[in-house]
């Protein structure tokens, strides 16, 4: 495997995340310790777990910045393989089922979540697939029909665990690279409309996701029925708007402890709002906008175009998951089930997404310091990131 001695980190990137993660474990710590008594006789019991995962995110996330990214493009096809097969195993013997979507695998002690290791191993795919294509990508046949039958096997198996909040996800990543690889307007488009349809057909093939809509939209009709069936997002609310300007301090929270569900999972953010109130959400919020805006300055300065279509699309999908997650918790779509990168509690999850930076503090560090690599596969030539 080729090495590369990383001669300069992003500082920018990695204290964002450094500070994002360390929030993470506060907040999951004052979100959890009441769940973690109740259920686990420890308060610490989530904690633990958490840090553990903090730590090997964290080693992952160092050993891939010194890991030259052009080594992804020879082994992206192997790892697309076999997170369909991972897939197809999940879907095949149920795996570990929640709430009606069975998205976890039993390994030993061990739940992974193939899902989170597939997304980037499409996003890999794809950067590869897209940088190969070049000037044929403005022909649907030759160019865009290859990106979509790639996105359209993974969105089954995804679908069929049942999971639209991740293959929405998947999909508008997906529909991000193709724009950015030269994909023409109205081939963008019948593809949006194929989407919308086949998200809207999964909702009537599922009754609890027919319900959490119609919940929704009850919820902002001023339905007081509509309050019970949507008590997740109604507590939610109702924590954001208690938390005030400066909160009621971290551990103070109430809405966590007798009426928020997963407060330390999907619906952490408005356990942030109520105990660090509206400067902590926005600090929160600008540390997203801060990641989002570097990883897009990283995939602009890339040094060939499978880095810069690699970095755009992990960059976009990272950020889909958390403007996904913070409209759900804030209400603004139905409930999805997504995690919010770096502060919710979980394993697969934040595993992958400290090792996405990881990738992502390679590429900026051979733009920083002026490295022209080669792939494994074909040279680079005179190509420019975002060229045609």
């Amino acid at each position: 495997m080729s090495q590369l001695a990383v001669p300069r980190i992003d500082r920018t990137l990695l204290l964002t995340v450094a500070a994002l993660t360390a929030l993470g474990i506060v907040m999951v710590y004052s979100s959890s310790a009441f769940l973690g008594a109740e259920r686990f006789q420890s308060e610490y019991f989530f904690l633990k777990r958490h840090v553990v995962r903090v730590a090997l995110g964290l080693a992952l996330l160092f050993v891939l910045a010194r890991v030259d990214y052009h080594i992804y493009a020879r082994f992206a096809p192997w790892a697309f393989g076999g997170s369909v097969a991972l897939l197809i195993v999940l879907v095949a013997l149920g795996g570990e089922g929640i709430r009606g979507a069975n998205r976890w695998l039993s390994l030993a002690t061990i739940n992974i979540q193939p899902t989170e290791f597939a997304r980037v191993a499409c996003v890999v795919y794809l950067a590869r697939l897209l940088d190969r294509k070049g000037d044929r990508m403005s022909s649907f046949r030759d160019g865009v029909l290859p990106a979509v039958l790639t996105l359209g096997l993974l969105s089954v198996l995804i679908l069929l665990q049942p999971n639209l909040g991740s293959t929405i996800a998947l999909l508008t990543t997906g529909f991000v690279m193709l724009h950015l690889a030269g994909a023409r307007t109205r081939h963008l488009g019948l593809l949006v409309l194929c989407g919308v349809v086949a998200a809207w057909v999964q909702v009537l093939r599922h009754p609890y996701m027919m319900e959490r809509v119609v919940a929704w939209r009850g919820l902002w009709g001023g339905s007081v029925e509509a309050l019970g069936r949507n008590w997740q997002l109604s507590q939610s609310i109702l924590a954001l708007g208690s938390g005030g300007v400066l909160g009621t301090g971290p551990g103070h929270g109430l809405q966590k402890v007798f009426f928020l569900p997963d407060p330390h999972t999907d619906f952490i953010f408005a356990v942030i709002g109520e105990e660090l109130g509206f400067v902590g959400t926005a600090l929160v919020l600008a540390a997203y906008l801060a990641l989002f805006l570097r990883g897009l300055k990283i995939a602009g300065s890339a040094p060939d175009r499978f880095g810069f279509l690699l970095a755009a699309g992990l960059t976009v999908n990272l950020s889909v998951y958390v403007a996904m997650n913070i409209a759900v918790v804030t209400g603004v779509i139905p409930t999805t089930g997504l995690p919010l990168p770096f502060l919710s509690y979980g394993g697969s999850a934040l595993v992958v997404n400290l090792g996405v930076i990881g990738v992502l503090l390679n590429i900026a560090s051979q733009m920083e310091s002026g490295i022209r690599a080669r792939t494994f596969d074909t040279p680079i030539g005179n190509r420019r990131p975002g060229g045609r």
